[in-house]
């Protein structure tokens, strides 16, 4: 999976819908974006925890084209560019969960640890682990292909041949990230799009910034006031 939402300002459609067009990427205008950190400074560590919402309601499957809905939070090297790879640990929900390969019922989530790659690199790894109950449930370790400049959030729906209904509000908790060097104003590189944080701030001159909390919003994907067709 992939988001498409970068820091340029993306046209809002006016007035709401019924549904979204059938086989489209839908993109919740609930996030937090941040990044990138200044001078030669990059992205080494992220680590946080995902209190996930209840899964989507009203979703809708026409045909064996299943709709799916996922949550997540990733880390790349650009801001969204497609070229380039998306470390994201991610949350998945269809209402045929085994049509997609994942052994849970309509009421659970699926989780794992995930990477969109446009291509095969060579380069230094990415190590992504997923913990549930301190007991490890999927890790994956994939080439990084570029220092990493930017971590963010998205809610995303693919409508299949139905419709993704809506996800309620979820939090992101502890979330801790660490830089290779000191950048004191890297706080005011974190945009929030409908959602709040509990402040973002380092207590080490820049090297390790932490807030315990971003709350995200809920999201229609079938209203337009709340998404981005891609």
């Amino acid at each position: 999976m992939r988001s498409v939402y970068a820091l340029t300002q993306l046209a809002a459609a006016i007035g709401a819908v019924a549904s979204q067009p059938a086989d489209s990427w839908v993109f919740g205008n609930s996030l937090f974006y941040l990044g990138p950190p200044s001078g030669n400074s990059h992205i080494t560590k992220a680590t946080y925890s995902i209190v996930p919402p209840s899964v989507p309601s009203g979703a809708k499957s026409n045909g064996d084209d299943e709709p799916w809905v996922s949550v997540w939070v990733g880390a790349s090297s650009t801001a969204g560019d497609q070229d380039a790879n998306l470390y994201q640990p991610i949350f998945n929900w269809c209402p045929d969960q085994e049509s997609q390969g994942c052994p849970a019922t309509a009421q659970e989530w699926c989780v794992a640890a995930s990477t969109y790659t446009p291509f095969a690199v060579v380069n230094s790894m990415v190590v992504q682990t997923v913990t549930m109950n301190d007991k490890i449930i999927s890790k994956e370790s994939d080439a990084l292909d570029a220092p990493l400049q930017y971590l963010y959030s998205s809610n995303e729906c693919y409508t299949g041949a139905g419709s993704c209904g809506s996800v309620d509000g979820w939090k992101i908790t502890n979330l801790t990230v660490t830089l290779s060097g000191a950048d004191t104003s890297f706080d005011s590189v974190m945009s929030l799009d409908s959602v709040t944080d509990a402040e973002f701030k380092s207590t080490d001159g820049g090297i390790t910034w932490h807030t315990d909390r971003i709350t995200v919003n809920t999201i229609d994907f079938d209203s337009s006031d709340d998404t981005q067709v891609q």
